[in-house]
């Protein structure tokens, strides 16, 4: 025969069981916010490349907005497989695609355009784990074909890569991050009409922190300064940049996050203009990276 429970009785079982659930969500949820620091940081990457036999997928938009006069936009969208065969070595394959909307911009034709911008192959070996010592230490690089100039849209054939040295920190026990970051980008690029190779330069040195604010949501900014070259040597510069803004990252579920920032050019200095970079550079960029490990 079913006796019914005294409502006293029903409320102090629903209490407890309302506590279960809860404890259980949120030990659940601060184990999901275990996070890597590769993408706490916006465009400065951090030095953690994953464990051992992990595999990772990751989607990232960059936008790049805003020249002297006009419309520019300029989207790429990258996909990436990484496979991480040993402790402290990852490598991985991306595809690029590029939307390029140009209307009005000195120097540049207008253009509306979505297209295979090219492929690259990135691998990472990890110098220094900062679990085991006083940082992190990552080097970065990233060989890559290109069909499309990144900054016109133009059809092109083009050779280049980038070297990146990433250094991180846990200045505050899970909760303050740091990180630094020091990049060399080359490019050889062969322009058809008329035909001619063009070759450039970009070095630069960024710097980032992030902050815990919540179990699974990290809130950050960060400071790039980049250096443009003609010619794959550092005796004619030709511009630079200095990009802030801020960043997040928010762990989704366990092995899936996204994250994000947005820069916006505070000053900077061109052949052809003054307080701003605005021919090798851009007023604003913004990224989003979806990434999923499995």
């Amino acid at each position: 025969m079913f006796v019914q429970a005294p409502c006293a009785a029903r409320s102090r079982v629903g209490a407890w069981s309302c506590l279960v659930v809860a404890a259980l969500a949120t030990s659940q949820l601060a184990r999901a916010s275990d996070a890597d620091s590769e993408h706490l940081f916006g465009f400065t990457e951090g030095a953690d490349i994953g464990k051992a036999g992990e595999h990772e997928a990751e989607s990232e938009t960059i936008g790049r907005f805003g020249k002297s006069a006009g419309s520019y936009a300029a989207v790429t969208q990258t996909e990436s497989v990484k496979v991480l065969p040993f402790e402290t070595f990852r490598v991985s394959a991306n595809a690029a695609f590029a939307y390029f909307g140009i209307s009005g911009v000195p120097g540049l034709e207008d253009r509306r355009l979505v297209t295979l911008q090219g492929f690259s192959f990135e691998a990472r070996y990890m110098l220094m784990d900062r679990h085991c010592g006083p940082f992190g230490l990552t080097i970065i690089s990233e060989p890559r074909w290109s069909r499309t100039d990144a900054t016109s849209g133009e059809t092109t054939k083009g050779f280049g890569g980038t070297l990146t040295v990433a250094a991180d920190w846990e200045l505050i026990d899970n909760r303050l991050f740091g990180a630094l970051n020091v990049l060399y980008d080359s490019q050889a690029t062969r322009f058809p009409l008329p035909f001619k190779w063009v070759y450039d330069l970009k070095i630069g040195v960024s710097g980032a922190v992030s902050t815990r604010v919540a179990s699974a949501l990290f809130l950050g900014g960060e400071v790039r300064y980049l250096r443009a070259y003609d010619g794959l040597g550092l005796g004619a510069l030709s511009g630079q940049g200095l990009f802030a803004g801020p960043t997040f990252y928010i762990q989704i579920a366990r092995g899936m996050a996204l994250s994000g920032a947005w820069n916006r050019q505070i000053t900077g200095r061109a052949a052809s203009n003054g307080s701003l970079d605005l021919t090798h550079f851009e007023r604003q960029q913004a990224k989003l990276r979806f990434n999923v490990n499995f």
